[in-house]
């Protein structure tokens, strides 16, 4: 097969996790021969995971926001309705904002990566496109889409709502195109080949039988290993943000603890890395090697989901402490599982020293977090990301 330009597009979501899981597969593809480039929403995350790979990127259409709605979004369109999809002009803005960026790159397929309105500029100018996805990123096809708020009881009436005013605006888009409308929401992305990287249990809906499940796929750049800290008795390794609800509070916990500590906290700065570093206690502002920093922990203190996978493919049961909605509902998955706790709040000192206590003695989250190691004992990320390029590389043949 010819080299074929291949569009990478990330539009909603932060940090590094999108771009780590499309590296390893955008890397292949410049292998076979196809020229990749990316439309990230991130530059600053760009010029770091991307930049040091030589890959060539724009930024990404913004959807332009009416401000902060009054209660969080209660599904998957709710997550639309606070990213410009309330406001048709701002979606028709958005969507010939992705139509030109296509047009300048001509691009064979479009690799979807939390992109919803990429889609739907795709769908408009019949671009090939395919999705990589985590679960959360795809919601099901059912009728209304679920709650992504379980806890808060939504009603139906109120997912229904939220579906209808965001199904309203897409069609709306769509005519402006000649398309024919959609019928649910989920159908803007009905006909194009999905590939979930993760696993069914950790699956923020459940999982689901016909989906194309390959585990988790990341590659961070120039990540060094770390040692731990010279100390006996039980080790936790940390990976946690500044702005992790109750962050202080969480150190003070790990601190009295009596564990040797390996935090990894990007974000923080060295003057309060340096105050809280003793013989035991070593904080580490860059990302580094999972493999060697979890393959001899005890507990592993986390806030987001992709380090939440790789614990437990390492057997390390987990502390979490989500920050936003997606990775709190990976961490009640886990949970359902058994082979973790979930920090709750109130996050004060006297809780995080009870749970972390707890999360240390408990030997049923060990046993649960190695019977998730065992049961995906086979999984090869490097069979992962050839199963991504597969479907990608079989959206370029149709043509």
């Amino acid at each position: 097969m010819l080299g074929k330009r291949i569009l990478f597009a990330w539009e909603l979501g932060a940090n590094l996790g999108h771009l780590a899981r499309d590296l390893p597969v955008a890397e292949q593809l410049r292998e076979l021969g196809h020229d990749v480039t990316f439309a990230v929403r991130d530059l600053r995350v760009a010029q770091q995971v991307l930049a040091p790979r030589s890959f060539n990127f724009f930024q990404a259409p913004r959807v332009s926001t009416s401000g902060s709605r009054e209660r969080p979004p209660v599904n998957y369109s709710g997550i639309l309705l606070a990213s410009g999809y309330d406001d048709d002009l701002s979606l028709a803005g958005s969507v010939s904002a992705w139509a030109a960026l296509f047009e300048a790159a001509q691009p064979s397929a479009v690799v979807i990566n939390h992109a919803p309105t990429a889609v739907l500029a795709a769908r408009a100018l019949e671009i090939p496109a395919a999705i990589t996805c985590i679960g959360f990123e795809l919601p099901p096809s059912v009728d209304p889409l679920p709650s992504i708020r379980p806890w808060d009881r939504s009603s139906i009436d109120e997912l229904c709502k939220s579906d209808a005013a965001v199904l309203k605006n897409i069609n709306t888009v769509l005519q402006q195109y000649s398309k024919t409308p959609l019928h649910h929401v989920t159908d803007m992305f009905s006909g194009l080949p999905a590939v979930l990287t993760t696993f069914p249990e950790l699956d923020h809906y459940g999982g689901r039988t016909n989906a194309r499940y390959v585990g988790p796929l990341s590659a961070l750049p120039a990540t060094a290993e770390a040692e731990w800290p010279l100390s006996e008795g039980k080790r936790i390794f940390a990976y946690l943000r500044p702005s992790v609800p109750g962050f202080e509070h969480l150190l003070t916990a790990l601190q009295e603890s009596g564990a040797s500590i390996l935090c990894v906290a990007p974000g923080v700065s060295e003057e309060d890395a340096r105050r809280v570093t003793s013989p035991r206690f070593k904080v580490l502002i860059h990302p580094v090697s999972l493999d060697k920093a979890l393959r001899h922990a005890d507990l592993a203190v986390v806030y987001g989901s992709g380090t939440m996978s790789d614990a437990l493919l390492a057997g390390v049961p987990l502390l979490m402490v989500p920050q936003v909605v997606e990775q709190l509902l990976v961490a009640g998955r886990i949970e359902e599982l058994g082979a973790g706790l979930l920090w709750r709040a109130p996050r004060t000192v006297e809780n995080a020293k009870a749970t972390v206590k707890k999360a240390l003695e408990d030997p049923n989250l060990l046993a649960a977090a190695r019977a998730f190691a065992l049961r995906h004992q086979g999984f090869s990320p490097e069979a992962a990301v050839n199963s991504v390029v597969e479907v990608i590389c079989s959206v370029i043949a149709k043509q």
